[in-house]
């Protein structure tokens, strides 16, 4: 980090402006939307007094100072953070500019900020007046080719070709089916019927359900497109659009927005997302063309677990509204209807788990272009469909990165695998020259067996295999628009020879969300790890917090998701994805106020899982900590309430002695069996306690005295039950110990033997963790907190098995499921459940940024901060960034012949307390002066071996003397 010193003294600047956590947003929904902005200063000990919001309705009005819409004039605070707008009532697709004056420590008016704006959504269903057009495959005869029912597992196969062998026509063809051995099988075990079969020669498959019917029609999807009119010049035009399944939209032939993956993923049964994109730009005076292409995607694929097809809807549908503002004030409105026409198109079939078929052969050149003629095509038709749609509040899933292969091997003949380096989510783009009618297969994998070909048993019932039909003629370049992979190797087959090593490209794909935190250190063991739990956070947040992005699963755990959200807040913003999901989370709730395991919920499931249904209240709260959102705990607030009162009523004495649900306990623990009753119990007081917090923190005080009263019954019930008067846990295993000291569940007396417990037991097993995912991201931040971040290093730089270090010891680039997903002895683990992508495990982030780095807010949202860095694990430097809502936040410490150097950035508006390891305070200075002549500066706390300062904002460099424990 470097050091970055100003000689003119500047007043603030307000900079960064924020409505709802984005950056000029169209679409809102919220009529009292938030505002937020940073205030920045080359000065130390710089915050802000005062500030001035000016809200209008055009720019002209804004740029001469009329805030037509509000006004605020001068509010005395330094609140930065939320304001939420108080002016002129607001409407559908009302345009608000807005900007910001601040008034420094001095009372010195700023200039005015730049100027940001955001757009209001579509609030009312009056004014949608487009239909939604049905995207109903043409039924076509087919040929079975195969159909076999599995049961157990792989091994057992029964082939029924010879039953059901024929040209189908419209109907049914019973296949029955009967098990033994005990029945229905176990969760998460496959049983499917999966038939083979072929549509103008393109060999297909699908699954069918117990008891349902096989879809054997044409799946090809079809071109969309409609031609239109614009008379006048333009000056503004917004597309309204969603789908039932997946959208990409189209005019004049060009793409337009970036979205992937649109809509996204919600329970469309209660609430279906659209996005608002400007194609002004796009659009010219006369005839134009609006056009897409629609998948099944989640809404009519396969999506989850047990091979659910068509959960939510049989078809797709597209529903598409294009607003057109002339200059001169008047309005053209085109929407989706009967007027438009479709016709087959390239996309033979389309399923997120199993991939994308394209028969390059059926491509319509130019067919979103003005000059094509689509008089022979058909008509489109329409459905009813009576759904809830709401504007998408998070960013959408958009290309990340591309990564190129690395090394291209021949494992065996006319197979190549491709190796890009990192295990990634997303699609392969293909490049090749091949002759017309080639088919080329595409298959994917996370790992490699040891004779060089892909390992595929792990994807269960996922086929993730794409298929491309060449049209020839020359180069061809094509990707999948409607499915996504987990792989690190790709595997092309059908080639006519040698391809080049360009010839696959790994397009990136995840929820667009910005970049927060930044760690390396001196340990390129550490720099891997975090890079890891990065690319795990950046595959699995895609559109839902998924658990794993290749198997037949990629569902939205919430347990998962509560455990690795402390670490997820520092890689990035996640506070707008959260928020739309904790909206998945309440439409999951049951009317009892349990909850579900996963959301969007998508099959029965036993409801009231302790740690997994948490989730509900831990993820808010979290999200409130990290960027002071209140509104998030106002939002959850009743789903939270009866979420702690269904388990106060399915409690015994306050103890969670019964219905827990599905009950995974510490999920992949080590040799270790952490009462369920006892983690079921821990959560509940958790929750309550957070819920008590959570009332505090909106004002209502009388609901936080009877939940903190709640809380203060539960701890004495897991004390009488679980603790011995001498601080031992009753397991005596590491997560029931950090359940007990994170979550303050002790007496004051027995905390440090139970510290000196846990750390006894740690010392055991060989300083090596045995916990699974619920205890995994409260070890080291407990460690520390109960002052032995030395126990913490000797566990995260371990790297025998068990141990974070162990995956990246042996070639990981994201997280494991398991400790031991692979091993030298033993080669794959079960794959039944063995992802090698599955951040949960990854938790350990947290406190790379809170320990190594030192950085820790004081106060939600970091206005005030606490910085103190952890010396320790053979590290001779470590750097670390996390940009708040207040502002950039920065530490960098190196050891070198006996001294320390602390480099540390405060934002302005916040101040710090920062901890200074010395055995020699004497020696203690900042830029060359000594702490007693640092202006602003205040000595709280000094020790034999620590200075503890407080601190305004601004840019430090401390050094002293250090010796090495």
């Amino acid at each position: 980090m470097q050091l970055v010193h100003y000689s003119v003294a500047q007043p603030l600047i307000a900079t960064e402006l924020q409505c709802e956590h984005l950056v000029d947003p169209i679409g809102l929904d919220k009529t009292q939307p938030r505002l937020s902005w940073i205030v920045e200063s080359n000065e130390r000990n710089a915050y802000q007094v005062a500030y001035r919001i000016l809200v209008a309705s055009s720019l002209e009005n804004l740029d001469t100072d009329v805030g037509d819409l509000w006004d605020t004039g001068k509010i005395q605070t330094n609140d930065t953070i939320g304001i939420m707008y108080g002016g002129s009532p607001l409407g559908s697709r009302q345009r608000c500019y807005w900007k910001v004056m601040a008034w420094n420590n001095r009372d010195e008016p700023s200039e005015w900020s730049t100027h940001a704006s955001w757009e209001m959504g579509l609030l009312s269903k009056s004014d949608w007046h487009a239909q939604w057009i049905d995207v109903q495959p043409i039924r076509t005869p087919v040929i079975i080719e195969k159909a076999e029912y599995y049961a157990v597992d792989d091994s057992l196969r029964v082939d029924v070709t010879n039953i059901v062998q024929q040209v189908v026509d419209a109907g049914e063809s019973p296949v029955a089916s009967n098990e033994a051995l005990g029945g229905d099988p176990a969760f998460g075990i496959r049983k499917r019927l999966e038939v083979h079969y072929k549509v103008e020669g393109i060999s297909m498959h699908t699954d069918v359900a117990e008891g349902a019917t096989a879809n054997l029609n044409n799946t090809q999807l079809p071109y969309l497109r409609r031609s239109f009119t614009v008379e006048k010049p333009v000056r503004q035009a917004r597309l309204y659009v969603s789908a039932l399944g997946l959208y990409e939209p189209y005019i004049n032939g060009d793409r337009v927005g970036d979205a992937c993956l649109a809509p996204g993923w919600t329970d469309y049964r209660k609430r279906v997302h659209y996005q608002i994109i400007d194609v002004t730009s796009h659009l010219h005076q006369g005839r134009n063309v609006l056009g897409a292409l629609v998948g099944p995607g989640w809404f009519a694929g396969r999506a989850g677990l047990f091979h659910a097809r068509a959960f939510y809807g049989d078809t797709p549908a597209l529903i598409a509204q294009l607003e057109i503002t002339y200059k001169d004030g008047t309005t053209l409105s085109v929407v989706s209807d009967e007027s438009w026409h479709r016709h087959d198109g390239p996309i033979v079939s389309s399923d997120i788990m199993d991939g994308e078929t394209y028969d390059a052969r059926a491509e319509i050149d130019n067919w979103c272009a003005i000059s094509f003629d689509d008089s022979n095509w058909m008509s489109a038709t329409t459905r009813e469909e009576d759904r809830n749609l709401e504007w998408a509040p998070d960013l959408p899933v958009r290309v990340l990165e591309q990564l190129p292969a690395h090394q291209v091997t021949q494992p065996t003949p006319g197979r190549w695998v491709f190796d890009l380096g990192q295990n990634m989510v997303g699609v392969a783009r293909i490049s090749l020259n091949e002759s017309p009618g080639t088919v080329i297969t595409i298959r994917h994998a996370e790992m490699l067996n040891s004779d060089g070909t892909l390992y595929r048993d792990n994807l269960r019932g996922a086929a993730a295999t794409d298929t491309y039909v060449c049209r020839g003629g020359g180069s061809e370049t094509w990707s999948p628009r409607f499915t996504f992979h987990g792989f690190r190797y790709v595997e092309l087959s059908g080639l006519s020879g040698q391809p080049s090593s360009d010839a696959v490209t790994g397009i990136v794909l995840g929820s667009d969300l910005p970049s927060s935190g930044t760690f390396s250190c001196s340990d390129e063991r550490l720099n891997q790890l975090y890079s890891n739990i990065v690319w795990g956070l950046r595959g699995n947040y895609l559109s839902i917090p998924t658990d794993c992005p290749q198997r037949d699963e990629r569902m939205g755990w919430m347990g998962d998701a509560q455990a690795f959200i402390p670490t997820a807040t520092y890689i990035a913003n996640v506070a707008p994805f959260m928020t739309k999901w904790m909206q998945d989370v309440r439409d999951a709730q049951r009317e009892d106020g349990a909850h579900s395991d996963v959301a969007p919920v998508m099959f029965r499931l036993n409801y009231g899982t302790p740690a997994w249904a948490d989730a509900c209240v831990l993820v808010p709260w979290t999200i409130y900590e990290m960027y002071g959102d209140i509104r998030i705990l106002e939002e959850n607030i009743e789903s939270m309430t009866r979420w702690v009162d269904w388990c106060q009523e399915h409690s015994t004495d306050l103890i969670r002695d019964r219905d827990r649900g599905n009950d995974y306990g510490d999920w992949l623990s080590i040799d270790a069996d952490t009462s369920k009753e006892l983690i079921g119990t821990a959560y509940f007081a958790r929750s309550t306690d957070l819920l008590a917090r959570s009332y505090q923190t909106i004002g209502r005080t009388d609901k936080a005295d009877q939940y903190s009263d709640l809380f203060n019954g539960i701890r004495d019930a897991f004390v009488t039950r679980y603790v011995d008067e001498d601080g031992r846990i009753m397991n005596g295993t590491q997560t029931a110990y950090l359940l007990a000291l994170t979550f303050d569940l002790l007496p004051e007396d027995r905390r440090n033997n139970a510290i000196e417990y846990l750390i006894d037991e740690l010392r055991g097993r060989g300083w090596r963790l045995n916990t699974g995912f619920i205890g995994v991201g409260l070890l080291l931040p407990t460690l520390d907190n109960a002052g032995h971040p030395d126990v913490a290093y000797r566990l995260l730089m371990q790297d025998e098995f068990p141990s974070w270090l162990y995956s990246v010891k042996h070639g990981a680039t994201t997280i494991w499921e398991r400790w031991n997903g692979w091993t030298p002895d033993e080669g794959m683990n079960d794959p039944g459940m063995n992802s090698f992508n599955h951040y949960a495990l990854g938790s350990c982030g947290q406190w790379l940024f809170s320990g190594v780095g030192g950085i820790r807010p004081d106060d939600p949202g970091f206005t005030r901060i606490t910085i103190q860095p952890h010396i320790g694990g053979g590290l001779t430097w470590a750097e670390t960034s996390f940009r708040s809502v207040c502002g950039q936040i920065a530490t960098r410490w190196d050891i070198k012949d006996d001294k320390i150097t602390l480099n540390v950035q405060i934002p302005a508006n916040t101040s710090a307390t920062i901890y200074l390891p010395t055995h020699n305070i004497t020696s203690l200075r900042e830029s060359g002066i000594t702490i007693y002549q640092l202006q602003g500066a205040q000595i709280v706390q000094q020790d034999a071996n620590m200075v503890v300062l407080k601190v305004g904002s601004g840019r430090y460099t401390f050094t002293a003397d250090y010796r090495l424990p």
